[in-house]
């Protein structure tokens, strides 16, 4: 291509992939861009210079291609732009002549920047293969195969790992670090993470205790209210009735005393007469 050298790199990775891959390549993309690199890692020159903060931006292609004759400008120019290629493999991306073509181009722009892939469906070398020829070959500088040189990648697998698991293997590769390198710092955070988790799900159980207790307590209290309340209710519905007998008797008594003192009053013009 005769450009390689003097090519900006503006992309951290190009994610090439068939569109029916689209959920896998949507995932990785977000998980490239979100991994903090451990900081202990931050500065130190590999092979592919050094080691950044973020792996930011990443390109990938969003739109479908199958009403085109060719890649274009854009593609082939975060392609050219980009500091390596992450294909995405199944049986649909290695029938689809996009991803080919995207590889062959990467690989004729300069075929010492990495090319990694991962395995998202199928088997490489079986009839589900999963591996475009050019990324199972060498490519010569006008972009044709070169079955001579054998340059399949070690290739994670998505249908036998854990997304956790292939996210570093990859991570480790666009660093151009070892895999244990960063699988330790993840599983110390982890840990962190758990005694964190551990802490925290004691104070909560703490307070809870608390407010337990406390709640107890209160409904304690409201019951002895509730049955206080209750008792004095009784109470004056109880003496409510004995003042109504009591006003009832009071009636009675005078009705009587009224009665007798009609027949006190009767009786002496009586014996007059």
């Amino acid at each position: 291509m005769g450009d390689s050298q003097t090519a900006v790199i503006r992309y951290r990775a190009f994610i090439s992939y068939s569109h029916r891959d689209h959920g896998v390549a949507r995932w990785l993309h977000r998980a490239i861009e979100a991994y903090r690199v451990p900081a202990s890692l931050v500065g130190r020159e590999t092979a592919y210079g050094a080691i950044p903060r973020r792996l930011s931006p990443v390109f990938r292609d969003e739109e479908e291609l199958a009403g085109a004759a060719e890649l274009g400008p854009v593609l082939e120019g975060a392609l050219r732009d980009s500091a390596a290629l992450v294909v995405i493999c199944s049986p649909a991306s290695a029938g689809s002549r996009w991803v080919d073509h995207e590889i062959r181009f990467f690989k004729r722009v300069d075929p010492n920047r990495p090319v990694l892939a991962v395995i998202a469906q199928g088997e490489p070398g079986s009839e589900h293969e999963c591996f475009p020829a050019s990324l199972r070959f060498g490519v010569h500088a006008d972009g044709s195969s070169d079955p001579e040189v054998d340059s399949e990648p070690l290739a994670p697998d998505l249908q036998k790992q854990d997304r956790d698991s292939v996210k570093l293997k990859l991570i480790a590769g666009l660093l151009g670090v070892g895999y244990n390198d960063l699988a330790r710092r993840d599983l110390r955070r982890s840990r962190q993470r758990m005694a964190a988790f551990g802490s925290l799900a004691v104070v909560i159980i703490a307070a809870l205790s608390v407010l337990s207790i406390a709640a107890f307590s209160y409904a304690r209290m409201a019951i002895e209210q509730r049955n206080l309340a209750r008792k004095a209710t009784a109470t004056a519905q109880h003496n409510a009735v004995e003042a109504e007998r009591r006003a009832w008797l009071a009636e009675v008594a005078a009705q009587e005393v009224r009665r007798d003192a009609d027949l006190l009053a009767a009786a002496p013009r009586r014996g007059h007469r």
